[in-house]
């Protein structure tokens, strides 16, 4: 009994300095490819390192959806998925003005313009999955979770020059119910 607890106690001694260090320092700027960067990135290429203090603004082409594949128009959740696939440009786009809080002027536009000081975010949107509710109501555990998945870039506009790649994809796999129960017992 005493050597195991020692045997945990060391891997507790060991392995809490290399967690509590996971979450705390900033995620690395160098050029490189990342996986887990940040608390919301899953993997990223940062092609040639930039301060955001030399722009000024950030300007959204809208996200190539021309290939995200659909549910037939006849499954219950094809309008769900359509709506969320049309609206995902705009979408981001508030997403990163609640980010940078007026930090930058962000904004979405039909085409990149080259002016200085700009940041051009492009992207494609690879996936929308409205998952099973019946397999996560029966099955549990992250089965037939919903989810999305996006790859982008974010370019220099005056030089063309791509900084940074990225790969984002989230899953889901709680109802309204449950977390809407979830609300109420809190």
């Amino acid at each position: 009994m005493t050597q195991t607890r020692f045997f945990l106690f060391s891997l507790l001694v060991i392995l809490a300095p290399v967690a509590l260090a996971r979450g705390n320092g900033k995620p690395s700027t160098a050029p490189g490819t990342y996986k887990s960067w940040g608390p919301d990135i899953d993997r990223i290429e940062i092609v040639k390192t930039f301060s955001m203090s030399d722009y000024d603004r950030v300007v959204i082409l809208p996200f190539d959806t021309s290939k995200t594949p659909l549910p037939k128009e006849s499954e219950k959740s094809y309008e769900s998925v359509k709506s969320v696939v049309d609206g995902y440009t705009e979408t981001f786009t508030e997403a990163l003005r609640d980010e940078v809080k007026g930090k930058v002027k962000v904004e979405t536009l039909p085409a990149a313009p080259k002016s200085a000081r700009t940041l051009i975010v492009r992207g494609v949107v690879e996936d929308v999955s409205p998952g099973s509710r019946a397999k996560r109501m029966l099955v549990g555990y992250g089965a037939g979770s919903s989810g999305s998945r996006m790859s982008g870039e974010i370019v220099d506009a005056k030089s063309g020059e791509v900084l940074i790649r990225f790969t984002q994809e989230r899953r889901s796999g709680g109802t309204w119910r449950r977390s809407n129960a979830r609300e109420r017992s809190a």
